[in-house]
């Protein structure tokens, strides 16, 4: 996922050949879960996910986190690519994900994001707008197929969360780490699909007001991922 713009950028059919293995490994019955995978294996192997609870539990696995992954880079690898094939085959397994988003995405429960080193976290706004854009991805992807009834139920449906992510994140000058930490912030990378996506389902003084808030809480090291601690992460202050 972080490495994914420059696939998208030089060589898409490297991104391609990245999301096959997932989504067969998804598609076959060693992987019985409603949410997309986090791995495949312990490289060099590919023997089925080894993180968090594996194949066995859903403790420790970050269900939000990789079915968003999953729809923006089948979304980002259509608009890039232009191979309706890929999302044509695939087209049940990224239903099945956007679907569970629909249901789960707006408003994360307590778990692990791609930045699993800062611990669970509920409520959790950078990832609600990966859900969000994911369903205007899948959107997208349901409109290039023909399936016009499909498009227009997610993309209205991302609409709608995309109006109240922004009331539930509102914190004045900034938005929110999660909902319910008043006074909290973070760095909203997952934004950047909707300019790349051509989404548009938040209105432009969103990154605004967010990039003039990161302004203020610039250190040495960089921008800081969050609030929390004073760490960052070069790959996430890019997209930002």
């Amino acid at each position: 996922y972080p490495s994914a713009p420059l696939f998208l950028l030089t060589n898409p059919v490297l991104l391609e050949g990245m999301l096959i293995p997932i989504l067969d490994y998804a598609s076959s019955p060693r992987w019985r879960f409603p949410f997309a995978p986090h791995d495949l294996g312990t490289y060099p192997l590919a023997n089925g996910q080894v993180y968090g609870g594996g194949e066995e539990t859903e403790e420790n696995q970050m269900p939000v986190e990789e079915c968003g992954n999953m729809l923006l880079l089948a979304g980002a690898l259509l608009k890039f690519h232009g191979d309706l094939e890929f999302a044509r085959r695939y087209r049940a397994k990224l239903a099945e994900w956007a679907d569970y988003l629909a249901g789960f995405g707006l408003d994360p429960a307590n778990q692990l994001c791609t930045d699993d080193f800062a611990g669970h976290l509920p409520h959790n706004a950078n990832l609600s707008l990966k859900a969000i854009l994911a369903l205007g991805a899948y959107g997208q992807i349901a409109g290039a197929l023909g399936d016009r009834a499909g498009s227009e139920k997610y993309l209205a449906m991302a609409r709608e969360f995309a109006a109240r992510w922004q009331e539930l994140a509102d914190d004045g000058e900034c938005y929110r780490l999660a909902f319910d930490r008043p006074g909290s912030w973070s760095q909203k990378y997952n934004l950047v699909w909707d300019k790349l996506l051509g989404l548009e389902l938040f209105p432009a003084e969103v990154a605004k007001r967010e990039t003039a808030f990161y302004r203020s809480k610039l250190d040495h090291c960089g921008l800081p991922l969050d609030n929390r601690k004073n760490y960052t992460k070069i790959d996430w202050e890019i997209w930002t």
